[in-house]
């Protein structure tokens, strides 16, 4: 069975699609369910397909020269902001609203549909779509399954990015940080040493280290620090002995992981230590003159490229030609009634299939 020359799919198609999967519960670890949807659908349209535990490939045409489409499926947990059903996909002012929907339905959904209908030489070609899991979390998603993908030369990565052409992001590590003073009771604090006042200042010298940081990136901006989670205390009424917290640093090529975790160990105090450091990513950059970029800025009408504000499934693309390109707002991402404008989902399945036909022709 063969995919059916010259389909098209309109705004409604892609928003009914996009209601669907957002109405499959996907947290990092669950996306059995959505890649089952996919595999269906994609069937449906006599597309091959191959599932290997929740992650997904789909391939039209048998030619050397090939592009692959890659996004996530999962999503994170709903946030305790949320004031509606995350998973009812519910359609209001031209907007679909649910967990996903934003990060990243419209690129799946996309991605989908410009695969089943874009038009170029299959004997010549190659196009393949892999829906994944686990962007979200470490685990066994695209850098895991890339080892099962035949060799490609070019890969967008699907992200929201408000459809700008992305071909860099920041690096990223986490550091568990503990901060040891000695317990005494609250009655009596001068008998202890006071871990939360220890953990507070070298927490402010983390801000000054990150506000004093020199290095520029055109492209990518500078590295930062910040401080998200902090922990400490055994009972209301002792003065805690430890306390644990943990930055989170995005980092540049001029200031990269290792040297930034190195300014940070060497600017806190003897109180504090790093317990544990992860550094999951590093810097992602490709040329602006690589034809798929060229390809993806024709389609989206873009005279210049930008960078991804987070970081993605990319940087597993270690070797080919590569973007990040996707509808819907960074900002929506993991937001609270996350929503996708309809009309930007139709924009970007454009640009994907005009960048696909643009690239294999």
């Amino acid at each position: 069975m063969a995919i059916e020359a010259h389909i098209h799919f309109n705004q409604e198609d892609l928003t009914q699609a996009l209601c669907a999967i957002t109405r499959v519960k996907r947290v990092s670890g669950t996306e059995h369910d959505v890649v089952a949807w996919f595999r269906d659908r994609l069937q449906q349209h006599g597309a091959p397909v191959k599932v290997s535990g929740r992650n997904l490939l789909a391939w039209r045409g048998r030619g050397k020269k090939t592009l692959l489409l890659n996004t996530h499926t999962d999503t994170v947990p709903a946030n305790k902001g949320w004031t509606m059903d995350p998973w009812a996909a519910e359609r209001r002012d031209g907007r679909v609203y649910g967990l996903g929907a934003n990060d990243a339905g419209g690129c799946l959904v996309g991605m989908m549909h410009a695969f089943l209908s874009a038009t170029f030489d299959e004997d010549k070609h190659t196009l393949l779509f892999a829906p994944t899991c686990d962007e979200e979390i470490q685990g066994e998603g695209f850098e895991v399954f890339r080892n099962e993908i035949p060799a490609y030369d070019a890969c967008i990565t699907g992200e929201p990015t408000n459809c700008e052409v992305c071909t860099a992001e920041r690096g990223m590590f986490k550091l568990d940080m503990l901060t040891t003073g000695k317990s005494a009771h609250a009655a009596r604090p001068w008998q202890g040493v006071n871990a939360a006042y220890l953990a507070a200042r070298d927490i402010l010298k983390v801000e000054e280290l990150y506000e004093s940081f020199p290095e520029r990136d055109d492209l990518l901006g500078r590295t930062t620090l910040a401080v998200v989670m902090v922990n400490g205390g055994t009972a209301r009424n002792v003065v805690p002995s430890e306390v644990r917290w943990v930055i989170d640093g995005r980092t540049i090529n001029q200031l990269d992981n290792s040297e930034a975790i190195r300014r940070i160990k060497a600017g806190v105090s003897r109180h504090t230590c790093v317990e544990k450091e992860k550094a999951r990513f590093g810097v992602w950059t490709r040329k602006a003159t690589d034809p798929l970029v060229q390809c993806a800025c024709r389609a989206a009408k873009r005279d210049k490229v930008s960078a991804f504000g987070g970081v993605s499934d990319g940087w597993w693309n270690d070797k080919a030609q590569g973007l990040i390109l996707g509808p819907g707002l960074p900002e929506q991402s993991h937001a609270a009634n996350e929503w996708i404008e309809e009309k930007e989902v139709l924009r970007g399945y454009e640009i994907y299939r005009q960048t696909i036909e643009l690239f294999l022709s």
